[in-house]
């Protein structure tokens, strides 16, 4: 989320939170302008990947008011035809607050200084798969909003037309996103089956809130564009580096450094009862765009083996000194995947405490800070 308040203390707060000013790392020389195009009121049909969320994202500290705002990602239908928006719980339904028919605005409130402004309308909250906060595993942060007619396009900003058929996620897979905050970046899928015991949905530091999730994608950047994402880039579809690019994941948290946790997308879509909207069409048979991957040697059996490992051993790695989550990444051999286990910072502790290999599985560490909701 991207967070605005009055007050100069609160705004350092939620800058701490990793809400900068957008990163100079993206792909598009679209991306150069100012104000970012993404951020803006946009004719109508919007592309998707901008910025947009409930028309009710207040936040409130005492005397002190301010806003949120997210990504609306990009469109899905239900068994009707009925055309939604996808994004976040936390960015279309304020962590489970929402009622339907709330509208949900574009730009989000944050971009225009948190006024209300039932003219931006571009759909109505409609439903939310439940947040569970304080222990129970979460697999999805997502929600859909029913479009206006004539007040959406299934495209997204920036990459164009998506397809309907969504891509299994590897490790070494090369992917896009479209956001509100970090715009167009490319990255790669680093890991798989990621476990976060607490990933951090507080917009007061004074009073933490956290939820569990399991299963999910990290996502890192490439060396053009070292950032993936920020703050406010939540609710942002992650897609193939392809022609016609498929989905993957729900961009939802993240970390400071800029690597990104995503729902599989195929998770979403499920908890949801809803598929994609395509608007390009593959020219490449299912499973073969993205096969970057492939590069990596790493066979869905060798992933398998090494995510019941890390299962095994979860509650030991996660005694490392300063461990955050653990997943399934790429270990230093051709063919080989590593249990990384994931540290807010690296220390000796950590080092010390950290085994080189489990049951003939590699261990890395990765320093990455805290993980926190976008």
């Amino acid at each position: 989320m991207n967070y605005k308040t009055k007050s100069a203390f609160l705004v350092a707060c939620t800058l701490a939170f990793g809400v900068a000013s957008a990163p100079q790392s993206a792909l598009s020389g679209e991306c150069d302008v100012t104000p970012p195009l993404q951020q803006t009121g946009l004719p109508r049909p919007i592309e998707l990947g901008v910025s947009g969320g409930n028309i009710h994202s207040v936040l409130k500290f005492k005397k002190e008011r301010g806003c949120f705002s997210g990504t609306l990602g990009s469109m899905v239908q239900d068994s009707n035809d009925v055309q939604y928006i996808l994004s976040n719980n936390h960015v279309l339904a304020d962590q489970n607050n929402a009622k339907p028919g709330q509208l949900i605005v574009q730009p989000g409130k944050v971009d225009v200084e948190c006024a209300k402004s039932p003219s931006n309308a571009v759909a109505t909250f409609t439903s939310a798969v439940k947040l569970k906060f304080g222990g129970p595993a979460n697999t999805v942060d997502a929600a859909i909003a029913q479009v206006e007619e004539g007040q959406v396009s299934p495209e997204i900003l920036f990459i164009g037309g998506i397809s309907s058929s969504v891509a299994s996620p590897e490790i070494g897979m090369q992917v896009l996103k479209m956001g509100r905050t970090s715009c167009l970046t490319s990255g790669v899928i680093a890991a798989l089956d990621a476990n976060f015991p607490k990933i951090s949905y507080s917009d007061n530091p004074k009073r933490p809130k956290s939820a569990r999730f399991i299963d999910q994608l990290v996502v890192t950047g490439n060396p053009s564009t070292p950032i993936f994402g920020a703050g406010g880039d939540s609710g942002s579809l992650i897609v193939t580096d392809s022609d016609c690019p498929q989905p993957v994941g729900l961009l939802f948290a993240g970390f400071s450094n800029g690597n990104v946790i995503a729902n599989p997308i195929s998770s979403v879509l499920s908890a949801l009862g809803v598929s994609m909207v395509g608007s390009c069409s593959d020219t490449l048979a299912p499973g073969i765009q993205g096969l970057a991957a492939a590069d990596m040697g790493l066979s869905t059996e060798v992933v398998a083996l090494s995510k019941s490992v890390r299962d095994r051993h979860e509650n030991q790695l996660m005694n490392i000194a300063g461990a955050v989550g653990t997943g399934i990444g790429a270990g230093d051999q051709p063919g080989q995947a590593a249990i990384v286990v994931y540290v807010e910072k690296m220390s000796s502790q950590a080092q010390a405490a950290a085994p080189k290999d489990i049951e003939g599985v590699p261990v890395k560490l990765i320093e990455s800070g805290a993980p926190f909701a976008y």
